[in-house]
């Protein structure tokens, strides 16, 4: 272990990113200890910039939830911060809202849905039943059709 520790030390850009993730990581804990389960479930805290904490919600309700609760929200935050010592330097004075669009999935595609030739038979001999009426012509050509 020590010495994959000893050369990944060496690559300035992975130290970087380590860096950043282990803060993102603290600041989205930071956000989760601090706010009501629902919230936490559908919102990941991401950046604290100059006291300004950007949140991001999976959906529009979720993202109002929040600006609605921000007073309640903001002291919560600041009582995490005075109480647990991990987060004694995220001062957050504004949380900024911002909603998190999952893609679009792809539309499924139909399936062509065909009558069987036993259906097209029973729906033959009932056409042939009320024939000389606009259902029963109706009937005969879509079991003709379905026969094909």
């Amino acid at each position: 272990m020590h010495k994959l520790n000893a050369i990944f030390g060496q690559h300035n850009q992975l130290n970087q990113l380590t860096q950043q993730a282990g803060e993102k990581a603290l600041i989205n804990a930071f956000w989760l200890t601090s706010v009501p389960d629902f919230l936490a479930d559908h919102s990941t805290a991401n950046i604290l910039n100059d006291g300004v904490l950007t949140v991001f919600a999976t959906n529009a309700s979720v993202a109002s939830k929040i600006k609605l609760m921000q007073a309640s929200l903001l002291k919560a935050l600041e009582n995490s911060q005075k109480t647990i010592g991990q987060f004694k330097h995220c001062k957050v004075t504004v949380i900024k809202v911002k909603v998190q669009v999952k893609s679009t999935p792809k539309p499924r595609t139909k399936r062509a849905i065909k009558l069987s030739s036993s259906g097209a038979q029973h729906l033959n001999r009932y056409a042939n039943t009320i024939a000389g009426t606009p259902l029963g012509d109706i009937l005969k050509k879509l079991a003709a059709k379905s026969s094909e």
